[in-house]
């Protein structure tokens, strides 16, 4: 459900249209003078706001300058409402910040239809915004796999060079102790390096079971003897 803030300072006209958006199934709460439209922005901020133009005190024009103003606000969605038509007017408006003008009086049709693609604009934007995120994610995750698979590949040159070192000595004893003590550290450095990359993934929210099956189901090592058995009896 979207939140719509309206800022009036007639009772008629947010009263009517309070009534009109909820019974759209908007979510709407209201203020009736600038200041207090900044304090409601302040306490909840809505995915769009409706705003009068002109008020008495701080007007329209004077309220999205200061919300154009904060970061957390300067893409929030505003409509201004107005009874002015002249050019100058709405250019003055749009250049302030103002996603769209509307002039009274309005039909509630038009506005709700500016409503809604002003927030179907928000989504697609929030959706490029996080899709954005995620490639800058993904392409730090290609740099580390590649920083992850040096550190594998050393660890496993270690313990094959020891072993190739063991079948060729002569002194059995010795090298097979050297062997083990080479295969633990660096085993266990492998370890490590694997947990670093669960640690990557699980932040990055990746189904890596969709690509590389269970975990259990990569631990499992196929059954030779089965295999041949049954390609024999084939």
């Amino acid at each position: 459900m979207s939140h719509i803030l309206v800022v009036d300072d007639l009772p008629m006209h947010v009263d009517y249209l309070r009534e009109e958006l909820e019974a759209l199934g908007f979510e709407v709460s209201t203020a009736s003078a600038g200041e207090a439209c900044l304090e409601r922005v302040n306490q909840k901020t809505p995915d769009l706001i409706l705003l009068d133009y002109a008020m008495p005190g701080m007007d329209g024009l004077s309220v999205l300058k200061i919300l154009r103003a904060e970061e957390a606000y300067a893409a929030l969605p505003v409509i201004l409402l107005t009874a002015r038509k002249d050019v100058e007017d709405r250019v003055e408006g749009l250049d302030a910040g103002a996603d769209d003008y509307i002039t009274k009086p309005f039909h509630v049709g038009e506005v709700v239809a500016r409503i809604r693609t002003l927030l179907r604009l928000k989504d697609l934007q929030a959706r490029v915004v996080d899709r954005e995120k995620r490639l800058a994610k993904i392409q730090g995750v290609g740099q580390t796999l590649v920083t992850l698979s040096h550190h594998i590949n050393n660890a496993t040159q270690s313990i094959s060079g020891q072993a190739q070192l063991a079948r060729e000595s002569d002194n059995k004893a010795d090298t097979h102790e050297q062997l083990v003590d080479v295969c633990l550290r660096q085993t266990e450095r492998i370890r490590s390096v694997l947990e670093n990359f669960h640690e990557m993934v699980e932040d990055m929210n990746l189904k890596t079971s969709e690509y590389a099956g269970t975990p259990d189901a990569m631990l499992q090592v196929p059954d030779q003897d089965n295999d041949q058995n049954q390609k024999g009896g084939r």
